[in-house]
């Protein structure tokens, strides 16, 4: 049975600039908090914010090494619906 109710919750997750740089920084690798804020230019209250939303969640994952908190994007596929997404936005204009 469809649960147009959590689709939306989830399409409201991408529907956020701030966590889309976040999502786009991670697409490649993991990073730090500290290297989030520097590849997004976002302040860390914002930063910290959307990330402990986004892995509650379960959009990111982190991994603890040493004393570093890496976090991760829990799915790639996330990153291939943002591609479709960003390509149809392309073909019906900006």
């Amino acid at each position: 049975m469809l649960n147009y109710d959590s689709d939306c919750e989830l399409c409201k997750i991408f529907s956020n600039s701030n966590r889309l740089k976040i999502l786009l920084s991670l697409r490649n690798k993991s990073l730090t908090v500290t290297e989030i804020i520097k590849a997004t230019n976002l302040p860390q209250s914002v930063v910290s914010q959307h990330l402990n939303m986004m892995r509650l969640r379960k959009i990111l994952e982190t991994d603890k090494q040493g004393s570093f908190i890496y976090y991760k994007i829990a799915y790639p596929e996330i990153m291939d619906a943002l591609d479709i997404m960003r390509n149809v936005k392309k073909k019906i204009g900006d």
